[in-house]
């Protein structure tokens, strides 16, 4: 990926990039309710800072000026938005689909409502999964 590439995926989240003798540290703004796994982000090298914008929290994302490290370091961050990204998008998807349920619910009498089934086909391993790609309370950084 090129650097402009990096620079617009990281645009909404970008305050500025700095080089800090032999580092390099990602500032970046994310919603107050994001979590940051401990799994993607290497300890000491997540560094919170004070943000003057309501419902955001800043942090530096630094590491080694190296190829290696750096491309390291922005597929970190690019977990972290797309994990919370997705977390959002099943927290919508969840809400609806409970509206829609409950509109159910609401609109049949408890006859139909007796013979209402669920069958769910999801993969065993889908529902097993808590390793990484989980974001929760006792895993954000802060």
């Amino acid at each position: 990926m090129t650097f402009n590439e990096t620079i617009s995926f990281l645009s909404d989240y970008l305050v500025s990039i700095r080089k800090l003798e032999d580092f390099i540290s990602f500032d970046l703004k994310i919603p107050e309710k994001w979590g940051i796994p401990k799994s993607i982000v290497d300890e000491g090298k997540l560094i919170p800072f004070e943000l003057d914008e309501n419902g955001y929290k800043g942090y530096s994302f630094v590491c080694n000026i190296s190829d290696l490290d750096i491309d390291s370091t922005i597929d970190k961050i690019k977990k972290t938005i797309k994990l919370n990204k997705d977390k959002e998008i099943k927290e919508k998807l969840f809400k609806e689909t409970i509206d829609t349920l409950k509109k159910t619910f609401e609109k049949n009498d408890l006859e139909k409502l007796k013979n209402l089934y669920f069958d769910f086909k999801i993969e065993q391993s889908l529902i097993d999964d808590t390793e990484e790609g989980q974001i929760s309370d006792d895993t954000e950084l802060a």
